[in-house]
């Protein structure tokens, strides 16, 4: 459009010449003549070419006699040319006169919006009818076997038997994309038809397990109900015999604390009366007399830690369980200042348990470590945790007299020593109400020693909701 935009121009341009070379010379001669008559026969010729809107004829000079010819009515110049007209007279040339014509590219506008339109009208119906014949084209080479196939898959039910996707159309010497798809499609339904032959099968093997199942399940329930009823029943008899057994230690403590009480006073008052006659033999009598009082009520309280040990209600709380070896070791410390023991304690320790109980089984070993490692001049004990797979673990330690592992499966049975009383005083309940609280815990604790080079002890707590804080 732009080259016929360009071809349109210097058509004018041309013209425009032509106009010079050809009518020039006859308007000024009728100019100098004064013919009006032919000047406007020419001008009406110039008027008459292509896209000239306008003519003008002034003759020179500004007297009132001046001619001034105009032909047509500008209604837009885009363009506009003047010639000079000139006579010879003689040697001189002398300007007569001017001519003005004046052009308008409208209408060239007009040529090239209606041959783009023109353009755009036949490309427009080529592209129509070109699309519709690609269209057909692909209609009778694709869109139909696609349809074909998605009519094929609509109507497939895997529970009835059909046959294989065949397109109607003729055979082709070398296979196309269409044939992959449908050899494609073939083997796809073979595949889903076995998977879905597979799938009935599981399912019905599943319906056969599901029916197992609740028979299983109704027989657990029935089982666990069972249980549950031996359970309460069973819990029914533990808390009976519970109370049983506090009330038979209440009782036996009170019962043998009677007599204890007055083989004491009969001791005292014998003491009192008869030690003036008595030789050094019988004062020895007497104060193993007064021994083994002592002793059995040790025995008794022992027993009865041992029992409260047992059936105590855990009351689970955070405790600080370094304070609570502070607070025992400032207690022994009190009751035997002379001793110089190293003592290390890791701090804050702090875990959920009963206060009572723990407290309790900490005051037994540490008091066993104090009491173990009094025939050391350079005795340590020693309080801290570790954590191995997961689980903490709690270490009471001592260099003190340690024992022999041959005996360490009966440590933790009540009234069992394997020290001379002689050695290290205690009745062997201690390490019996340790363990069992170590148990009421859900915990374990065992030992690890030799002769003469101190003992640890070890014990794990996991009570419910078992949080910890102060990790190492």
């Amino acid at each position: 459009m732009f080259i016929d935009y360009q071809l349109e121009v210097d058509a004018i341009n041309k013209r425009l010449d032509e106009i010079e070379s050809s009518y020039k010379g006859i308007v000024e001669a009728s100019l100098w003549n004064v013919d009006v008559e032919q000047l406007e026969i020419q001008m009406d010729a110039i008027k008459r070419l292509p896209d000239i809107e306008s003519v003008i004829v002034q003759e020179l000079g500004g007297s009132n006699g001046a001619i001034t010819l105009k032909k047509g009515v500008l209604k837009s110049v885009e363009q506009q040319r003047k010639y000079m007209l000139t006579r010879v007279d003689g040697d001189e040339e002398i300007h007569i006169g001017d001519l003005y014509v004046e052009v308008s590219i409208n209408a060239i506008y007009q040529r090239l919006f209606n041959k783009a339109l023109t353009i755009m009208l036949v490309q427009g119906i080529k592209t129509f009818f070109v699309s519709f014949f690609i269209l057909y084209v692909f209609y009778r080479l694709v869109t139909r076997h696609i349809i074909s196939i998605e009519q094929f898959l609509r109507n497939i039910n895997m529970r009835e038997s059909f046959s294989s996707l065949e397109l109607s159309r003729k055979p082709n010497i070398k296979s196309d994309e269409l044939d992959h798809l449908v050899s494609a499609y073939n083997s796809m339904i073979i595949d889903l038809r076995r998977s879905y032959d597979d799938i009935r099968t599981v399912n019905k093997q599943l319906k056969k397990d599901i029916v197992a199942r609740k028979q299983a399940q109704a027989e657990v329930k029935l089982l666990n109900d069972e249980l549950e009823n031996r359970v309460l029943l069973r819990t029914a008899e533990l808390e009976a015999a519970n109370k049983e057994l506090n009330s038979f230690c209440y009782s036996v403590s009170h019962d043998l604390r009677a007599p204890l009480r007055r083989v004491e006073g009969f001791r005292r008052t014998f003491s009192e009366e008869f030690s003036s006659r008595l030789d050094p033999q019988g004062m020895h009598y007497l104060s193993r007399m007064e021994a083994c009082t002592s002793e059995m009520n040790a025995m008794i309280d022992s027993f009865l830690v041992l029992s409260k040990s047992t059936s105590a209600e855990l009351n689970i709380e955070d405790v600080n369980l370094s304070e609570v070896a502070n607070r025992v070791i400032h207690q022994l410390v009190e009751s035997d200042g002379s001793r110089n023991v190293s003592v290390t304690i890791q701090k804050n320790i702090v875990i959920p348990c009963d206060a009572r109980l723990v407290e309790l089984l900490l005051t037994n070993l540490l008091d066993n470590a104090w009491k173990y490692s009094s025939k050391n001049s350079e005795a340590a004990i020693s309080f801290y945790r570790r954590k191995k797979k997961g689980e903490y673990i709690y270490i009471v330690e001592d260099n003190g007299a340690g024992f022999n592992m041959e005996f360490a499966d009966n440590l933790f049975s009540p009234f069992t020593r394997l020290h001379k009383l002689s050695d290290f005083q205690g009745v062997g309940i201690g390490l019996a109400t340790v363990k069992r609280v170590v148990a009421r815990h859900g915990g374990r604790v065992w030992a690890e020693s030799a002769v003469g080079e101190g003992a640890k002890f070890h014990f794990t707590l996991s009570p419910p909701k078992f949080t910890l804080q102060g990790e190492i």
